[in-house]
């Protein structure tokens, strides 16, 4: 097996000629060539002296549907080169028209324009976009400040971006997943939306992540009442938060005054009720009680009378091992109950809220062994390829960290900030890292005889 990172462009005098670095001359034959699904094998090759340039006559240029010029990854496996990866970031919502993912297509150009500053292709598609009978996806790019469709191979690996749970469950998006994964043997990482209960009994069964815990118990019907009460007494303030919940949706906080209960939610208004009971009632009314947990209250830390917690995105690298790829400070708003921009929280960067150079550097390093901790641990302990883990981490006034919530479709709210875009650009490559080393993975443990 044989790798290295080539710049690909094509040659416009030759025809079904590829031009590799004369370095190549020391490997096997090459008898086709391979971009996601696409191969061809009636060709030429001929050598040159340019170390790190590979040229494509036209024709095989066009025939093996390469998207844009680009540095790329080459493998060779069994006499065939490997050129990418070519990640198809899935997603589904689409529109027809020049905003194609509504709402979120701004997110989908940043990302686009991330993974094309790194070697391989990258490109958005769903379920719609695949021509099973020719193996062809009509991908969505983004070129020259507009968004274009293109025919494309079956990517080498999936990167998936799903807005939201509802589509997760779709029975079409199911079964292209399952043709993707099991009959095209494709990668396809963070493949699911987390469940924040399973998550933390999965945390809860190992000794390195035990301590980050608070103490939390996931409701049920029957005795809804006594668990609220026991936790409330044990605690004074408890957080209730849906399983499957986001954004800081539907979340409350109870807090045990005298002889009320205090509970305030994220839309800002605080509410007395003379008993647990009373409120329990109305709960019932709004939630379905077995899909809520009831969570320990952390006293956090503040800046400016405002309780904070943190935001550490972690990624894989090029060789599968976890890495921080960014941390900053999330600000609670004055009449809510999480940090959450979506309802007033702010971002700050950690230097604004530790100016001192040495405590900065021992809580970012803090955060990060922790991050790390339970990001190994999740992948340990959860089916499929997950790449990236947005945490949400708190610190309490005796310094003892703490996670609330594992996100496997992080946000890109905190890039936001204009001092966290070198985060955002890492970010990327990290991405496209991962990409590369799940599509040589998969290529070097497994028959690639699917490619068409």
């Amino acid at each position: 097996m044989y790798r290295n990172r080539c710049i690909i462009v094509p040659h416009l005098t030759s025809e079904k000629t590829i031009h590799l670095p004369i370095h190549f001359k020391q490997q096997n034959a090459i008898d086709s060539l391979a971009l996601g699904s696409r191969l061809v094998d009636d060709f030429t090759i001929s050598y040159h002296q340019q170390t790190h340039k590979i040229l494509l006559s036209k024709d095989l240029y066009i025939d093996l549907l390469i998207p844009y010029q680009s540095k790329v990854e080459v493998i060779i496996v069994n006499d065939t080169l490997f050129i990418g990866p070519l990640i198809g970031i899935f997603t589904a919502g689409f529109e027809q028209s020049t905003q194609p993912l509504g709402s979120r297509s701004d997110f989908f150009i940043k990302l686009l324009q991330s993974c094309k500053q790194h070697a391989g292709f990258a490109y958005v598609f769903g379920t719609h976009s695949i021509d099973w009978e020719k193996g062809i996806v009509e991908g969505l790019l983004y070129q020259g400040n507009r968004w274009v469709k293109k025919q494309l191979p079956l990517p080498s690996v999936v990167y998936d971006r799903l807005p939201n749970r509802k589509a997760a469950q779709s029975a079409f998006i199911q079964e292209t997943k399952r043709k993707l994964t099991q009959d095209y043997e494709i990668p396809w990482f963070n493949p699911y939306f987390f469940n924040k209960w399973h998550i933390h009994e999965q945390l809860l069964t190992d000794e390195r992540t035990l301590s980050f815990l608070p103490h939390s118990i996931q409701l049920d019907p029957l005795d809804t009442l006594s668990k609220i009460e026991t936790l409330l007494h044990l605690h004074h303030v408890i957080y209730l938060k849906p399983t499957n919940g986001s954004h800081g949706d539907g979340i409350y906080q109870l807090k045990s005054v005298h002889n009320e209960i205090i509970v305030r939610s994220n839309k800002g208004k605080s509410i007395s009720y003379d008993s647990v009971d009373h409120f329990v009632k109305q709960l019932r009314k709004d939630c379905v009680i077995h899909e809520i947990i009831a969570q320990q209250g952390i006293e956090l830390l503040h800046i400016d009378n405002q309780p904070m917690d943190f935001r550490v995105h972690t990624n894989k690298n090029k060789y599968g091992h976890w890495t921080v790829t960014a941390a900053a400070a999330k600000v609670s708003g004055n009449h809510t109950v999480t940090t959450h921009q979506l309802h007033g929280g702010s971002v700050k960067t950690l230097y604004d809220v530790f100016p001192e150079e040495k405590k900065r550097l021992q809580i970012l390093q803090q955060l990060s062994h922790t991050a790390i901790t339970l990001s190994q641990v999740i992948d340990e302990k959860m089916p499929g390829h997950i790449g990236e883990i947005g945490f949400d981490l708190g610190i309490d006034h005796t310094g003892a960290i703490w996670m609330f919530e594992a996100n496997s479709r992080p946000g890109r709210e905190i890039f936001q900030h204009v001092s966290l875009k070198k985060s955002e650009w890492l970010i990327g490559k990290r991405i496209v890292d991962y990409a590369s080393y799940l599509s040589q993975t998969a290529l070097t443990t497994t028959d690639h005889a699917n490619v068409n």
